[in-house]
């Protein structure tokens, strides 16, 4: 059977005009491992496919489809007599699951192309000179820190924010909380991109760690501490979990993580764990403030740019009502959308500026 998965590697390989050698270097892998999945002799692990699309600028949707299809192919090779009987048999079963599954609206399917070839042009451009890529960091984190914080209620302006994150500086008439809210936000941006860079690992142990960041020196009690009363959403009709189903619920919400990390395109995944993480609302305070943190960790890693939400009333009420449709109606393609649009904006000002 012809590896129709092989081929379209090797000849993307080709039009970037790599060697073997050095597609192998770029994905850290050993290069007669790669000559084997190129020559069809060997499938490249799931696990594989984002490095691949990203390295070789492919649609990652594609490449999970050839990548599935040419596994299910290579089962079937031991088996000529059943192939057709098995694979109209499949097939039964997939009109099934389809009726069952989620559909991407095409309007998302759309954003989500574009926003990958918006990544495959900030990459084209790297690597960016070190001074020009701190001074951006610096504007962009300080940015996501008022608008996060604005969300919330925090009362410091972008300029004051960038006084007490950046200089120190003591803000006459703001409280302590503010300022402390501020500077621990910003540490946090700043940890979370550290974990982007050493491959570090999702899991209940590291939202934890966030949450603490946020409320370090403000609340010792509880900072990085699952709650252990009930809590209620003002102005919203969500009741989340009781305390006592929390850890399950966290446990369910990162398994979730687990099975969807490589198969959904990262900005629906970043999207659907801010949502569901906020949604269990796991500890007494600071919750929204570390969903966002979690989801842009997850952009991040994935390659893309921080989804800042504005703090201003016309975009928090858009927030508010797009978790609200989530949680309440189960409809999570406004929220997504929402997602979606804010990395596209964040993005093509990244990409204007480099």
């Amino acid at each position: 059977m012809t590896n129709k998965f092989a081929h379209i590697i090797k000849e993307a390989r080709i039009a970037q005009k790599m060697l073997v050698r050095e597609l192998a270097q770029a994905l850290e892998m050993d290069a007669s491992l790669l000559s084997r999945i190129e020559s069809g002799e060997r499938l490249a692990t799931e696990e594989l496919l984002p490095k691949l699309a990203e390295v070789l600028r492919m649609d990652m949707n594609l490449l999970q489809k050839e990548w599935l299809t040419a596994k299910v192919l290579r089962q079937l090779e031991g088996y000529p007599q059943y192939a057709e009987e098995v694979l109209s048999m499949v097939m039964e079963r997939v009109e099934v699951y389809a009726a069952n599954g989620e559909t991407v609206p095409a309007e998302l399917e759309t954003s989500l192309h574009a926003l990958d070839e918006l990544k495959a042009a900030v990459k084209a451009k790297q690597p960016l000179d070190e001074t020009q890529l701190t001074r951006l960091r610096d504007f962009f984190h300080t940015r996501y820190t008022y608008h996060s914080n604005k969300i919330e209620g925090n009362t410091l302006t972008l300029q004051e924010t960038s006084l007490v994150v950046s200089k120190g500086i003591t803000i006459a008439g703001k409280s302590v909380r503010e300022h402390l809210e501020a500077v621990n936000h910003h540490e946090a941006v700043e940890y979370i991109e550290s974990m982007v860079q050493n491959g570090t690992r999702i899991t209940e142990r590291l939202i934890k760690e966030l949450h603490y960041l946020i409320l370090k020196g403000i609340d010792k009690h509880w900072a990085g501490t699952y709650r252990n009363v009930e809590v209620r959403i003002s102005g919203s009709e969500h009741v989340p979990p009781q305390h006592f189903d929390v850890p399950m619920e966290m446990e369910k919400m990162l398994a979730y993580y687990q099975e969807n990390r490589v198969r959904m395109h990262p900005v629906l995944l970043a999207a659907d764990m801010h949502l569901m993480l906020v949604g269990i609302h796991p500890f007494m305070d600071g919750n929204g403030r570390t969903s966002r943190l979690l989801m842009n960790l997850i952009l991040m890693q994935g390659g893309y740019y921080i989804a800042n939400i504005k703090g201003d009333l016309t975009d928090r009420l858009e927030y508010y009502q797009a978790l609200e449709e989530a949680h309440v109606r189960g409809n999570t393609t406004p929220f997504r959308k929402l997602v979606a649009s804010t990395v596209m904006q964040n993005m093509e000002e990244y990409l204007s500026l480099i």
